[in-house]
């Protein structure tokens, strides 16, 4: 971050404006930025790409490997003061209100995005911001933008909550690590040493489909059941979130438009790797690995 104490803005970020590193660090530790880091460290084609330097058919991979480098190498405050301060910030400061100067009336390009207003200094507060409220509301060309000019955007600014990518990152951390290797393909079938039943009790994911002591069988089974759903679900949102991390749209739970291609012998390779043990997800934000 620049020492000179100059204010940044992040959107998407819990103040929107900083001038402070301690600050902007903090609140850059809990925010979309970092579960896009997060996601993409379980992305097993980031992976690839990070061990191939940056070599890869998928123009995507190859700009997100150019933009995030080898986020295994570092933790996630020197990935952020390295690369994430200059990708994430605005590049142009936000749109404010100012006053004018009445002997220069210099108005801000582009003139069209702007309401002239004349504003009595002697009216009380509430008067003046009930009345130029009324005015904005009635202006016909009226439209609030949410745009980014940060080098990376974030795919959604409101949409879609965080509690919802956390759940989904913890969700696919526990079955990751439970899994013993094998494939699921069935909802509920046993995985490793945890059920998707199990899983979703140990995160209390579905509080409504806890066991209950007062539950009877029939009533168990629908909460049993309830829970390996919900849990699935997660996995699945998951899973696209690290795919689309790896190809430069996060937040997103849905599928890929256009999946990540690889040509078959680089394919192969990468399915080789990842059956020897040699691909690892990452959890740890203090966690680093050396990529050759």
């Amino acid at each position: 971050m620049d020492q000179n104490n100059e204010q940044l803005v992040f959107k998407g970020m819990r103040r929107l404006r900083y001038r402070r590193d301690d600050l902007l660090l903090n609140d850059a530790q809990r925010s979309p930025y970092y579960w896009w880091w997060a996601h993409l460290r379980l992305s097993k084609d980031y992976w690839w790409v990070c061990q191939r330097r940056g070599v890869a058919d998928d123009l995507r991979l190859r700009e997100m490997y150019a933009d995030f480098g080898k986020v295994y190498e570092m933790t996630f405050d020197d990935w952020w003061d390295r690369r994430g301060v200059s990708l994430f910030r605005e590049q142009v400061a936000l749109p404010t209100v100012r006053e004018l100067d009445p002997n220069n009336l210099e108005l801000t390009k582009p003139i069209g995005g702007h309401l002239l207003l004349e504003i009595p200094i002697n009216m009380t507060e509430r008067t003046i911001i009930s009345q130029i409220r009324r005015l904005i509301r009635l202006h016909p060309d009226r439209e609030v933008e949410r745009v980014s000019t940060a080098n990376r955007k974030l795919a959604k600014l409101i949409g879609i909550k965080q509690d919802v990518i956390e759940s989904a990152y913890a969700v696919w951390q526990l079955h990751h690590a439970s899994r013993d290797g094998r494939v699921v393909d069935k909802i509920g079938q046993a995985q490793g040493s945890k059920s998707l039943y199990q899983i979703g009790k140990e995160l209390r994911l579905v509080r409504t489909c806890m066991p209950q002591a007062t539950d009877d069988k029939e009533r168990a089974a629908k909460r049993i059941n309830g829970m390996k759903v919900a849990v699935s679900r997660m996995l699945s949102r998951a899973n696209n979130l690290i795919d689309n991390a790896a190809v430069g749209t996060f937040p997103s739970v849905q599928p890929l438009k256009k999946p990540i291609a690889w040509r078959p012998v680089q394919q192969q390779r990468l399915n080789e790797a990842v059956a020897a043990g040699q691909w690892r997800p990452l959890f740890d934000a203090n966690e680093t690995l050396i990529v050759p």
